[in-house]
């Protein structure tokens, strides 16, 4: 709220207390009590009902003297009441409820999360990801911190959906799609919806199909062709004719272990490959190396490959 309406609420609220206010302008201040109390976000299932709980701040008020008689007629919106009084005292009461933060860390496997809204986040392996317990502004903002993530964003347009991840911002209100941050190099990836991507001096607009990529040379917009590799979060994978270099990748993501072939022309070669639900990574190199006659050393979180 700027200055010069707090200092004409302030003027209202004096000829309010003095009985010196017009009709119009009683009439005026009532519109933003109103427009105050209809407005204010509100957890019904937490906080009870509005209405009762403003009658009640209301009573407290005028049961400790702090409310004259003139301004009785404003009992119904008493939530809103409360805040443009202390505006007018020379106050600013700016209430909230303390919302904790919660964060999640994966290591060597995937997870979930599901938020208060019904957005659904799967997290790839090695990543960190945090989000409040409860929303409670006009946006629902959350931080991905390292990693890579899928969102499937439940639509309210009333609360844009806002991701920070480095130094990119993705807006939506309502889509699918992923995002991945390695090293302070951000990318974000549709598959349903429209995106927005913001950096300190570009912003983007993403369909399905595309991509944004910030990197020390500012934020580029490009198409992506095989949209096989965002199935990774799935249960059960079915991979057609892909690269090693996309298996390797989606792999990653799954299992967070990190794969090293001498030769990098292997990484063209293409395979088809189905991946069930609950295999292990030993298992999956079984079939890459059934197919392709490759050979895998694991040591640590790396994988060497070889001919």
């Amino acid at each position: 709220m700027t200055k010069k309406k707090v200092h004409y609420l302030r003027h209202l609220i004096e000829k309010n207390e003095k009985n010196e206010i017009s009709e119009a302008e009683k009439n005026l201040l009532e519109d933003f009590l109103k427009k105050e109390f209809d407005n204010a976000e509100w957890d019904s299932t937490k906080m009870g009902s509005k209405e009762n709980v403003s009658a009640e701040i209301f009573k407290n008020i005028k049961a400790h003297g702090t409310v004259k008689k003139s301004f009785a007629i404003y009992y119904k919106y008493a939530a809103a009441a409360c805040i443009v009084l202390m505006l007018g005292i020379g106050v600013f009461l700016n209430a909230k409820v303390d919302v904790k933060d919660i964060t999640v860390t994966t290591a060597s496997a995937t997870d979930s999360v599901k938020l208060t809204d019904g957005t659904l986040v799967y997290l790839a392996a090695n990543s960190v990801f945090k989000y409040p317990e409860q929303f409670n502004s006009k946006t629902r903002s959350v931080t991905l911190l390292k990693g890579n993530a899928f969102f499937k964003v439940t639509k309210d347009p009333k609360h844009p959906f806002i991701i920070t991840s480095a130094n990119i911002k993705t807006r939506v209100l309502g889509t699918s799609f992923h995002i991945s941050l390695d090293k302070g190099r951000s990318s974000v990836t549709v598959i349903t919806g429209h995106v927005r991507v913001s950096s300190d001096k570009q912003i983007t607009y993403l369909e399905p199909n595309e991509r944004a990529v910030f990197s020390t040379s500012g934020l580029k917009k490009q198409r992506v062709g095989d949209m096989s590799l965002y199935g990774w979060y799935k249960k059960d994978i079915d991979l057609n004719n892909v690269t090693l270099h996309k298996v390797f990748t989606l792999l990653n993501f799954k299992y967070g272990v990190n794969f090293k072939p001498e030769d990098k022309e292997m990484l063209n070669t293409r395979i088809t490959l189905y991946i069930k639900g609950g295999l292990s990574l030993r298992n999956i190199l079984d079939q890459i190396n059934y197919v392709t006659h490759l050979k895998f050393k694991p040591y640590g979180e790396t994988v060497t490959v070889s001919h």
